[in-house]
């Protein structure tokens, strides 16, 4: 059986470009971001773009290598895992997580949450994009390799209690094979 970040380096591996152009995310300040989870850069392009200084994470070495690789300026790409970011307290005005959180089972989630808090200065942003229990890869679905946990706009908004809530949306999508996608979009700010 394969490890998650194995399938990960597999999958960038014979994907080059999985997710293409830019990410849709909100731009509530500005100054050194840090995206958990970049996978092949789709977030950290756009926060790039937006001027800032970007710190990508994520646990595939194929990912990051495929960042370094598209994005030289103004970044630097790290393997890492989430629940242990290497960063000092108080490190990131803008952290991004999207869809990495439900990578992760819930007691990794309580981890990754508290590093966030952690490594976000005060004043600081923190959004997140993550797969609900309605989402198409749910049930049945998800019986591939590749592990997922599901997540409520409650339990999300649980997980950063304390934060002032700016957004939260239930965003859902019908495919074309008449299925849902169904994620939770949820922007925190750090008073």
């Amino acid at each position: 059986l394969m490890r998650q970040d194995e399938l990960w380096d597999e999958f960038y591996q014979s994907n080059p470009r999985p997710w293409r152009g830019n990410s849709r995310i909100p731009i509530p300040c500005s100054g050194d971001a840090l995206d958990l989870g970049c996978g092949n850069g789709k977030t950290s392009s756009t926060l790039v773009d937006n001027g800032f200084n970007v710190t990508g994470v994520d646990f595939s070495q194929r990912a990051v290598e495929m960042c370094r690789d598209m994005l030289p300026d103004r970044t630097r790409f790290e393997v890492v895992d989430i629940r242990d970011l290497p960063f000092d307290d108080c490190s990131f005005d803008y952290i991004t997580a999207v869809h990495v959180l439900e990578n992760l089972d819930d007691p990794g989630l309580v981890e990754a949450v508290s590093e966030i808090r952690r490594v976000l200065r005060p004043g600081g942003y923190v959004f997140c994009r993550l797969f609900t229990p309605d989402d198409m890869r749910s049930g049945s679905r998800s019986k591939g390799d590749f592990e997922y946990t599901f997540h409520t706009r409650g339990r999300l908004e649980e997980l950063f209690g304390g934060f002032e809530v700016v957004s939260s949306e239930l965003v859902e999508e019908r495919t074309r094979f008449n299925t849902v996608r169904s994620r939770v979009e949820c922007l925190f700010h750090n008073p």
